[in-house]
């Protein structure tokens, strides 16, 4: 019986070694401080963004130029949550929330976001990441 219950409290107990609520602090720390050579080293040297509306970005150099893009645009600072994070072996999955102001603090968007990471010589690193509005797009109905 007492395998029985730890076999059903083990999911619940999923550990995040690579610690990805500490690493997102760090990359939220790093955007917001415009320190995008710091923030693109947090990724991959082959790790890849899925920006909405647009192409996928490989590679350090062009994560950074992305991120600086998008900057430009008006995304001054980010808050980053986490709400899920799990490692299992040598790759781990997290999600979570974020919410983009404007240097004048305005609201600009705000959604969801999922990445997969990999430990790369016993260091976590970004290797993919993803997110999405979830404010309607400019000239749609809501639904």
């Amino acid at each position: 019986m007492l395998v029985g219950v730890m076999l059903l409290v083990a999911p619940a107990l999923a550990a995040d070694e690579s610690n990805l609520a500490a690493r997102a602090v760090t990359w939220e720390t790093e955007y917001n401080a415009d320190n995008l050579e710091a923030l693109a080293a947090m990724y991959t040297e082959d790790g890849c963004r899925l920006p909405p509306n647009m192409e996928a970005v490989q590679g350090r150099a062009a994560i950074a130029g992305q991120v600086q893009a998008g900057k430009e645009a008006g995304a001054a600072q980010v808050k980053v949550t986490v709400t899920e994070a799990e490692s299992i072996g040598d790759m781990a999955y997290g999600r979570g929330t974020y919410e983009l102001t404007g240097a004048d603090g305005s609201h600009i968007d705000h959604g969801k976001w999922i990445n997969v990471s990999k430990r790369v010589n016993g260091e976590w690193k970004i290797h993919c990441d993803s997110w999405n509005s979830n404010m309607p797009v400019p000239g749609s109905t809501p639904q």
